[in-house]
């Protein structure tokens, strides 16, 4: 179950009554059509509880029809909340048509339908269930998370709501429900919304501070903003002066400070795909990167002043691109996927790429088959890793009960 609390964050008597939208992960189903759910937790600018749910469907889940003015496609989504005390339901059935012009945008990983409502849920506890219908092909998936709402109908200041997505060249902003990012992190922007019912007059000034962090907690930009609202729960656009990330793990906050007090919020995100890494960066990526390099390679690499580490990363993965005349380079984008599954899926006393596991997920890619041995009195549980083409076996063993398997035959890598 997932807690929605609000942050509460201060110090000192003066702390006001404070919230800040919950960091709640977004939900993701598990078969096709695969979507996505970004779901937060506010106060709208009444003061009650609301649920936001943002759903995103990419076009290349969606089956296609070939229609007069191109091909029509479109979902049907539900969104439930069920309070499970009295069986109370909140929710909606809507659907969603599109036409696309041309075939190519059928397949393109880069549309997506994007629906979003909100909902005002009272305190207490809740499943949300979200399912999403192929309105042709008539496949269903769904995705749900239990949480529980808590009462803040007497707060007074805190941050109401808090979006990721990008901002263009005229101001506008495009929130991203996925909150995956690509290239287009550079133009990475928070669309927060504070909520201040204090009495006074308005317009008000708001010291906005800001930073991004890593999966470490590392600091990597921070900055400060100095925002004029004509009003209680205006949004506000807040761009990082530099965003550029390699792939991998943040997390944007935003801090209002006005004396002893302090109110914040929060959202998680993910790189999927950047530029060339850099500085720690650069030398956390090489250990990985040994794996599918020869030795000299990476020695080669280690050895580059900063200055020319992203002129050796390129070249690096020039000698591999499989489509030079094309802007992605799919071996490349395709070992960072893997980094990046290993880092989730697999455990280590460090990095889930440092396990066995994780090398070899990087080296090989996914298993074509995969076999459970329960553990006995005299074996420990184990794991075998089929692949096919060409024909290799691997076998893993988790000798103390945590799930941290080892190589339980190093000889046959």
């Amino acid at each position: 179950m997932v807690v929605a609390a609000l942050s509460l964050i201060g110090s000192g008597s003066s702390l006001t009554s404070t919230c800040g939208a919950a960091d709640l992960p977004p939900l993701r189903s598990e078969r096709t059509p695969l979507f996505s759910a970004d779901v937060a937790m506010s106060l709208d600018p009444q003061g009650r509880q609301t649920f936001t749910v943002s759903v995103s469907v990419a076009y290349s889940e969606l089956q296609w029809i070939k229609v007069p003015s191109g091909y029509a496609g479109g979902a049907e989504i539900t969104v439930v909340f069920e309070q499970r005390k009295n069986k109370r339901q909140i929710g909606d059935v809507w659907e969603r048509r599109l036409v696309a012009a041309r075939f190519e945008s059928t397949n393109s990983g880069a549309l997506s339908l994007v629906e979003k409502r909100s909902f005002d849920v009272p305190p207490g506890r809740y499943e949300l269930r979200v399912l999403v219908r192929d309105l042709n092909s008539s496949e269903t998936s769904s995705a749900h998370e239990d949480y529980e709402v808590p009462d803040y109908s007497r707060v007074q200041v805190g941050f109401a709501e808090l979006e990721l997505g990008m901002e263009d060249g005229s101001g506008a902003f495009t929130a991203l429900p996925t909150r995956r990012f690509g290239l287009n992190v550079r133009r990475l922007t928070a669309r927060a919304t504070l909520f201040d019912r204090r009495p006074g007059s308005w317009p008000r000034t708001y010291p906005f501070r800001y930073r991004v962090v890593d999966d470490l907690g590392t600091e990597l930009f921070s900055g400060r903003r100095d925002v004029a609202l004509g009003r209680s729960a205006e949004p506000v656009l807040v761009r990082p002066d530099s965003s550029d990330l390699f792939v991998g793990s943040y997390v944007f906050e935003i801090e209002l400070a006005e004396g002893r007090s302090r109110w914040r919020v929060e959202r998680s995100f993910e790189v999927e795909e950047s530029g060339p890494p850099r500085g720690r960066d650069f030398e956390r990526i090489l250990e990985p990167l040994a794996y599918i390099a020869d030795v000299q390679e990476v020695e080669r690499l280690r050895a580059l002043p900063v200055e020319k580490q992203a002129v050796g990363w390129d070249e690096f993965w020039r000698r591999r691109d499989p489509t030079p005349e094309t802007a992605r380079n799919e071996t490349m984008l395709e070992f960072l996927r893997r980094v990046r599954y290993a880092e989730r899926h697999f455990q280590s006393f460090g990095p889930g790429w440092r396990s066995d596991m994780g090398r070899i997920y990087i080296k090989f890619g996914a298993p074509d088959q995969v076999e459970s041995r329960p553990a006995t009195s005299h074996t420990p549980l184990l794991e075998i890793w089929t692949y096919n083409r060409p024909r290799r076996q691997f076998v893993f063993a988790d000798h103390d009960g945590f799930g941290r398997f080892v190589l339980a035959s190093p000889s046959l890598e």
